[in-house]
């Protein structure tokens, strides 16, 4: 297909500048005919022709073999493996053609697309939020609670006339008093619905903590620089132990710089999101002191990012290694990390780019994130393709929390790392050609999958 790029340039420059191809191919040493066979797709421009025909018509190599438009085909091959492209009969091997003959339509084909998947990354995030915010949630029950207290103390003023007028002031100061606070809460959900169309603004303490991870790739570099010499006080081999200093360590000598960082970041809008934003970067720098980055980036790549091996190797348990592999961030495979309860709310997340985590809703139930559980300690790998052509692997392993011994219930949680195909190959989970694509989508409402067996609710945007 790149080949038809190339061979439809050199037609079109060809004849902007105004020359014939026996012309052309005189001045290159060929014949006409072998450039026609080029011009039309039919045998490719060597390596040693190209730079020939490029100087000939006055231009650079590079340009003509157009790495923007090696993009746009890409983009356009990504397009045509969606789903509605199923019912046409594309001609795949005419994609190059299409750019080299029609450069104009193909980008507007591409940026369409574009158009049309940000609308659906801004009807997810609207979907996710209205339909599961906690803060909307939380807001209109409040709400119905100040309506209840004012119905019902109206209800007495009404139907007791002859209250004493000590009583009746009472009854008058509760409608008052919770008058005002529903007008505040009412002001405050209409701030909220004013700007929840805006995708990128953040609305709880949650989000605010995870934007401000995402904003530093979650990689702390004040954090990793304060942790490389505590490590070596980390004389215990035993876990617990292990886990226990490093915890002390870091509330020894490390809070003033945690602190500070909070402190900096405009993002964090309320206190809650500052605690929370201190606790999570505390149990970032515990894990930092555990693992020190540049021994753990190495290791990490010896062992092909096998969780299984770097968490025996490092004394911790799966999920903080796991947190730890997405600050690999720029060094090794780019990871996100997702925690998810035996109830299959998602707990915790550490975002990867273009990977759609439906924060507050539940995600599909085809992501092996769900099926862990069905056998613990043991790693999935799930190989998956979602609705608008992008593929990731999971590698999910579900743990016990809590007490061991007879008798005590066996709780548990999963971790799952998510990566990208092409990210994959560097780890020991590289997919082979064997491995099954498994068509998911983000969850049900957000899915245009058809015949789902497992689809709960119908898509917001219908079929």
């Amino acid at each position: 297909m790149t080949a038809m790029i190339v061979g439809s340039r050199i037609r079109s420059y060809r004849r902007d500048a105004g020359m014939s191809q026996a012309q052309l191919a005189k001045k290159v040493g060929i014949s006409a005919s072998y450039l026609n066979l080029i011009e039309w797709n039919k045998r490719p421009a060597t390596n040693r022709l190209l730079p020939e025909i490029a100087r000939a018509l006055s231009m650079d190599a590079a340009d003509l073999e157009g790495e923007s438009e090696r993009r746009l085909q890409e983009h356009l091959v990504e397009i045509a493996h969606h789903h509605p492209a199923d019912n046409f009969d594309i001609e795949w091997d005419q994609v190059g053609e299409l750019i080299g003959r029609f450069p104009g339509w193909a980008r507007f084909v591409g940026a369409l697309s574009l158009s049309e998947k940000k609308a659906m990354e801004h009807a997810r995030a609207l979907s996710d939020r209205m339909a599961n915010d906690p803060f909307l949630n939380e807001t209109v029950h409040r709400m119905l609670t100040r309506i209840a207290a004012i119905r019902s103390a109206a209800e007495i003023l009404d139907e007791n006339a002859d209250l004493p007028e000590k009583r009746k002031r009472r009854f008058d100061n509760i409608i008052h008093d919770e008058s005002r606070i529903l007008s505040e809460i009412g002001e405050a959900l209409a701030s909220y619905l004013d700007g929840i169309e805006d995708t990128e603004r953040i609305l709880t303490p949650v989000d605010e903590v995870e934007a401000l991870f995402e904003a530093h790739g979650n990689r702390f570099d004040k954090i990793e620089d304060a942790t490389r010499m505590l490590h070596e006080q980390l004389v215990d081999q035993r876990p617990v132990p292990r886990h226990a200093i490093a915890a002390e360590l870091i509330d020894e000598h490390l809070s003033p710089t945690i602190g500070k960082l909070v402190e900096s970041e405009t993002g964090l809008s309320t206190s809650a999101a500052a605690n929370r934003a201190r606790l999570k970067l505390r149990s970032y720098a515990i894990g930092a002191i555990l693992m020190p980055m540049e021994p753990f980036a190495q290791e990490a790549a010896a062992a092909r990012y096998d969780i299984e091996t770097l968490a025996q190797s490092f004394n911790v348990d799966i999920g903080m290694l796991c947190r730890r592999l997405t600050a690999l961030s720029g060094i090794g495979p780019q990871f996100g990390y997702v925690c998810a309860n035996a109830a299959g709310t998602i707990t915790e997340m550490l975002g990867l780019a273009h990977l759609t985590v439906p924060r507050h809703a539940a995600a599909c139930p085809l992501w092996t994130l769900f099926r862990a559980q069905q056998a613990p300690e043991t790693v999935f790998r799930q190989r998956v393709k979602f609705p608008n052509g992008d593929r990731f692997v999971f590698v999910a392993r579900a743990r016990h929390i809590g007490q061991f011994g007879f008798g005590k219930p066996r709780n548990y949680v999963t971790d799952m790392i998510t990566m990208t195909e092409s990210d994959a190959r560097q780890t020991v989970y590289a997919p082979d050609h064997s491995a099954a694509v498994e068509d998911v989508g983000p969850n049900c409402r957000l899915c245009q999958r058809k015949n789902c067996n497992h689809r709960v609710e119908d898509p917001i945007l219908g079929w």
